[in-house]
């Protein structure tokens, strides 16, 4: 036989079920899983690859590194792996903050931006927005920004699950909206970050994809950039790709085997359940606004979110609002809200259902209705106090804990709201009836009062987006109440006054929020399309038919107030329309006007 052959060695025995790796090697396997005895000795992962196949097996599922060539763990690259990156605000000490790193290597260049307006804007971002359903997690993401971005460029960085550079870009993109420099709240300019990821994603996040990939394509999806900009088939295809890409991850399964196997980091099953219940939470309140079916992660029997107490107790603290430092109770205020959003789902499986081709029965359905509102109201009555608003505390309420009730009351608003013209029911003879009116009332009352306090504390130009749902129907039950009393045999214009004047308080919030979000502008303008186009003219025929004079209150002022978006944007000509479709002050143009309120009748006539 030639010198330097040796005969094929024959297939080593290995057990009926061997491990893909050891399969794939065709070495000896004892079988154990997830991972056998050889594989954990030699420290190898299954690697969740396309070009491997993209098997997925319960080793396999955990792997969030992505490709083969798996970047160096942290402590080899990073000298302290404590550090975080430090966001120069007001009352930190600059020379602290690391002023030497690379801050903006990923950033688009042809973008003006300078270091403390990037950290003012990510801070009011972790204040106003990504608190609310848990979007990033602010201490994570700082902390594996400075890994990254401490890196010299030449060399590879470290995995970092909570930051990417795609995500970074993708948080810029909506964030820079609360920035009161123009130029960068400019959309143009935020398009620039948001073209920056994706072309990051598609150029190395697919074979890399891990929990920052996810939180990068919710920041371009659902109740955030294209979504705010009006691209909605564009939104639902980032937040279709976050959702599969999740389940692919196995978001949503119990990873307690895979950290014992030494596969993932024992933190890293918190941060995967939280991950999940966000994008859990963001379908849920995207098909309760809607009134459509689910279409994101499915229940799977998920756990709970985990509540962090050490991370809870980080102080919480905005220097405009003049309210003292106070703990963040942010894991606790996302258990409270995830556990909302699941009564969320059966609110809008219920709505859903009502369509008349479903022939639902009306008993069935106030059964329905009445468990329904039953768990509502001992999810509110079970919040800690700590998460509860009264007339004590409610001048410190924090955007988070003030975003959890106001999606309480939306919640209970939507539950009764398709039933606000049938009569008060008892569902049996011994139960009190159920005033759909009465609770459409209260919960619209609540949603304004709860935005007053925000509006007083932050101003409304620092809100989660998804809030204008929240306003929107309250407007609606306004509306609805204001044609409740004039089909009355006997008018009260005193409370036709109040109704009215509810409305405009609606499109004055909605305004306000219109200097940030654009989409805002455009619920406003729904709002009031509603009311001059559909609501007035049937009040004036009626009042007319009654030999009852109409007011010109209040109710059709447009003049008086501000025009948020003539305030805050250049007027686009670029499609030869100005802005007639989003200023109310200038009007709109039929087709967009027919639209729009034919979209917002369907929501709640």
């Amino acid at each position: 036989m030639p010198k330097g052959l040796s005969l094929p060695k024959g297939r080593g025995p290995y057990a009926t079920q061997a491990c893909t790796i050891c399969r794939a090697k065709k070495s000896k396997c004892d079988g154990v899983m997830p991972v056998c005895g050889s594989c954990a000795a030699s420290g190898k992962n299954d690697k969740l690859d396309d070009r491997s196949g993209g098997h997925l097996h319960v080793v396999a599922a955990p792997t969030i590194t992505g490709g083969t060539n798996t970047a160096p763990r942290v402590q080899q690259v990073v000298e302290n792996p404590n550090a975080s990156y430090i966001l120069q605000v007001e009352g930190v000490d600059v020379s602290q903050s690391h002023p030497e790193i690379d801050w903006s290597r990923h950033l688009p260049p042809e973008v003006i931006l300078e270091r403390r307006e990037h950290d003012i804007i990510l801070d009011l971002s972790f204040k106003f927005f990504t608190m609310w359903t848990f979007r990033v997690i602010p201490s994570l993401f700082l902390r594996d920004m400075y890994r990254a971005l401490s890196v010299p460029r030449s060399e590879e960085p470290p995995r970092t699950p909570h930051y990417s550079p795609m995500l970074h870009n993708a948080i810029l993109s909506l964030s820079l909206a609360f920035s009161d420099d123009p130029y960068l709240r400019d959309p143009k300019t935020r398009l620039c970050f948001a073209t920056a990821a994706k072309s990051l994603h598609e150029l190395n996040e697919y074979t890399k994809a891990d929990l920052s990939t996810v939180q990068a394509m919710a920041f371009l999806s659902r109740g955030s950039f294209y979504s705010d900009f009006g691209e909605r088939i564009t939104a639902e295809l980032y937040f279709g790709m976050g959702t599969r890409l999740g389940m692919t991850l196995g978001l949503g399964l119990d990873a307690t085997p895979w950290a014992e196997a030494g596969l993932i980091e024992i933190d890293e099953i918190k941060w995967r359940n939280w991950s999940y219940w966000t994008l859990f939470c963001v379908d849920a309140a995207w098909a309760l606004h809607f009134g459509w079916d689910l279409g994101g992660p499915s229940r799977r029997s998920a756990q709970m979110p985990f509540v962090d107490s050490d991370m809870d107790q980080v102080p919480w603290y905005h220097a405009p609002a003049n309210i003292p430092p106070q703990p963040n109770y942010l894991t606790l205020v996302f258990f409270k809200t995830s556990a909302l959003f699941m009564i969320a789902r059966q609110i809008s499986e219920l709505v859903d259902n009502l369509r008349p081709s479903a022939r639902p029965n009306a008993v069935q359905v106030e059964e329905q209705i009445a468990k329904i509102d039953l768990d509502l109201n001992n999810w509110k009555r079970q919040l800690p106090p700590q998460l509860d608003i009264t007339p004590e505390n409610r001048a410190s309420s924090t955007p988070q804990r003030l975003m959890l009730h106001l999606a309480y009351w939306w919640c209970s608003l939507t539950l009764h709201r398709p039933f606000f013209n049938f009569p008060a029911q008892r569902i049996h003879h011994s139960d009190p009836e159920v005033d759909h009116i009465k609770l459409c009332i209260r919960a619209a009352e609540n949603i304004l009062d709860l935005v007053e306090t925000w509006s007083s504390l932050y101003t409304l130009r620092f809100t989660p987006a998804g809030k204008q749902a929240f306003i929107f129907s309250a407007g609606t039950v306004f509306l609805l109440c204001a044609l409740q009393v004039t089909a009355s045999p006997r008018i009260e214009r005193d409370k036709l006054q109040a109704m009215l004047a509810q409305v405009q308080t609606c499109i004055r919030y909605l305004q306000e929020m219109g200097g940030t979000w654009l989409s805002a502008m455009r619920t406003s303008n729904m709002l009031q399309a509603i009311l001059n186009d559909r609501l007035l003219p049937v009040i004036t025929r009626r009042l007319a038919h009654r030999g009852v004079q109409i007011f010109a209150a209040a109710t059709l002022d447009r003049g008086n107030t501000r025009c948020a978006w003539h305030a805050q944007w250049p007027r686009d000509r670029s499609a030869g329309k100005g802005c007639s479709i989003i200023c109310p002050r200038v009007g709109f143009t039929a087709g967009s006007r027919a639209r729009l309120v034919r979209a917002a009748l369907r929501q709640f006539l």
